[in-house]
């Protein structure tokens, strides 16, 4: 970079035609012991005199930011300077935060869309925005990635939505401007992401565990099949891997240091096939009776009986439970080979199990329970297009106007 200039942490990548992007960079090692944002996107040129003038006051402004937070060790400044990207530090360091709060993995889903945040428009002034500025915001945010595909709807929704619990943060933390902002996005409207139709049907789930056997992925055939039998989620069918906890000792099964949990066990099936289970999400006990699951049965009869212990899911290739995004990842190659379309993903099992339930005439309370779902609206939001409970409706409707057409008339 320029020696002319005084702006610590500048760094810059190449365009296409030539020009460079422009960025301030945090010191790896307090990105390490978690400082964030790493990066921040600077929207000027090196070429204007003015650009200069405020790259310099950013970069200078940002390390001393980084610096405060090390003396700090990630403790909250008690000021504010009254930017979106130092409500959004503040969200995540402060340990009065909702932040704090969440799981892990809802945490990196957090950091992601802060990081969209914070690179966008982190620089702007929460004094200076106006309805305007998150309708333009949002607009940008949801064009295409790239001419002639699809919008990024949910994309740009959850920025918005993200801003939202930001401002709601920030009234908590009595931080000016604030109300005022989520006062205006509490009675804007945006166009939300349309909710998921599809839905995993029993076809699709022969036709996976075929090729899954086939390809000499056990693994992948029986997840699956007890995803859709057992109506259960992904993670509490493979488990999820979370961080150890500092000071906490590294018992379990560890990788990169992460130890894996919430996955089926073998002492989740009783001796008679009966499964129970904890769900992650709500608590709620599943609890299933695996020896009328005709999908799971031949499966499990695969599995040797020295082998049954610790996790029901085990990576055949790296003899431990699948690493994260890697069961994905193998699911789709093995959907591909099988004739699976790609509209349908793993997660749509147990929407399919749903719809399969309400077709074949089960009681939705009953579906609930199967489902391990508190409230009715949530197993409604999993059905998807299911014609059971219509077909009922129809059957009675026909047989109400044959009684009636058969009726004596005064």
């Amino acid at each position: 970079m320029p020696s002319d200039l005084t702006a610590p942490g500048l760094k810059s990548k190449p365009n296409r035609d030539g020009s460079r992007r422009l960025y301030w960079c945090a010191r790896s090692d307090l990105v390490k012991a978690g400082y964030r944002p790493p990066t921040v996107r600077l929207p000027y040129s090196l070429d204007d005199p003015a650009g200069r003038v405020l790259i310099e006051a950013a970069c200078l402004r940002l390390q001393a930011e980084m610096l405060q937070w090390s003396a700090h060790r990630g403790q909250p400044d008690a000021r504010f300077d009254g930017t979106i990207l130092g409500l959004s530090r503040r969200y995540q360091t402060d340990e009065a935060s909702p932040f704090k709060r969440l799981k892990h993995n809802t945490q990196a889903k957090d950091t992601y869309t802060l990081k969209l945040i914070e690179a966008a428009f982190g620089s702007r002034s929460l004094a200076a925005l106006r309805i305007d500025d998150f309708y333009r915001w949002y607009e940008a945010a949801r064009k295409p990635k790239m001419p002639g595909g699809p919008e990024r709807v949910r994309r740009a929704y959850g920025i918005i939505k993200k801003l939202r619990e930001l401002f709601a943060f920030g009234i908590m933390a009595e931080l000016p401007e604030c109300a005022r902002l989520y006062d205006i996005l509490a009675r804007a409207r945006f166009k939300q992401p349309a909710r998921r139709r599809v839905s995993m049907e029993l076809a699709h789930v022969e036709a996976f565990v075929a090729k899954a056997l086939e390809v000499n992925r056990l693994s992948l055939a029986l997840g699956t099949a007890i995803q859709f039998e057992a109506v259960l989620r992904q993670k509490d069918v493979i488990g999820e891997w979370e961080p150890i906890p500092e000071g906490a000792a590294s018992t379990g099964i560890v990788l990169n240091g992460r130890r894996w949990v919430n996955g089926l066990t073998w002492a989740d099936l009783s001796a008679d096939l009966i499964l129970r289970k904890a769900t992650t999400k709500t608590g709620a006990y599943a609890a299933h009776d695996l020896k009328l699951s005709p999908l799971v049965l031949p499966l499990l009869a695969r599995v040797p009986s020295d082998r049954r212990v610790g996790p029901v899911i085990i990576d055949e290739l790296a003899g431990r439970p699948y690493a994260e995004s890697a069961y994905g990842r193998e699911w789709r190659i093995v959907a591909r080979a099988a004739g699976v379309p790609d509209t349908v993903w793993n997660m749509d099992a147990r929407a399919g199990a749903i719809t399969e339930a309400e077709d074949a005439g089960a009681d939705l309370d009953a579906i609930g329970s199967s489902a391990a779902h508190a409230q009715l609206a949530t197993t409604l939001r999993y059905s998807r297009g299911a014609v059971g409970k219509s077909r009922a409706v129809a059957t009675m409707r026909a047989a109400h106007r044959k009684a009636g057409t058969g009726a004596e008339q005064p």
